[in-house]
């Protein structure tokens, strides 16, 4: 009987992680594959989802010095984080802390096959991972050259923390001026 109710626990966990999943991938495709590079854009669907901006005190909590804004969806028992770093390295991100990650990506991957069948080039970049401060970070990507000498990458971020439970998850759409790299 014991063995049925983990399993029961299981399956309701991977539900709610589908569930989240879907619907950071669902905000990522709107505000980070289609509103952005646009800033403008991007506020105005940061506006119109009725998201709480951040402090310039708590922006610094994820970008340090870098230049960027973000904003706080609420999402149930957990909030999703949607973050603006500014270029040079121009990225938009959408972020949520999960129990245990997120094992089925197919959607994330939907919506990033539909953006690079508009813009052709992409190449998958090797896995990486690296432990920094005590967090593990793995990464995987895809990354195209532009014309303009800029590259722009498709990156999916997991990490875990040595001293807290929980998994970070990250969908982030960047371009990187030329004279950055």
């Amino acid at each position: 009987m014991l063995w049925l109710v983990a399993l029961l626990a299981a399956a309701q966990q991977t539900g709610e992680a589908d569930r989240a999943v879907g619907r950071m991938v669902a905000l990522y495709d709107e505000v980070c594959l289609q509103a952005f590079p646009d800033d403008a854009a991007v506020d105005a669907v940061m506006e119109a989802q009725g998201a709480r901006a951040l402090t310039p005190e708590e922006v610094r909590v994820t970008f340090r010095n870098d230049p960027g804004r973000g904003w706080l969806l609420d999402d149930g028992d957990r909030n999703i984080q949607i973050m603006l770093e500014l270029p040079p390295y121009h990225a938009c991100s959408v972020r949520r802390t999960t129990d245990g990650g997120f094992g089925d990506l197919t959607a994330y991957e939907a919506v990033t096959a539909r953006y690079k069948a508009t813009h052709p080039g992409f190449a998958t970049v090797d896995d990486q991972a690296m432990d920094r401060e005590g967090i593990r970070i793995r990464m995987s990507g895809e990354l195209r050259e532009l014309p303009d000498g800029r590259t722009e990458t498709l990156y999916l971020f997991d990490q875990t923390h040595a001293d807290r439970p929980g998994v970070d998850i990250r969908f982030v759409h960047q371009i990187v001026a030329a004279d950055a790299r």
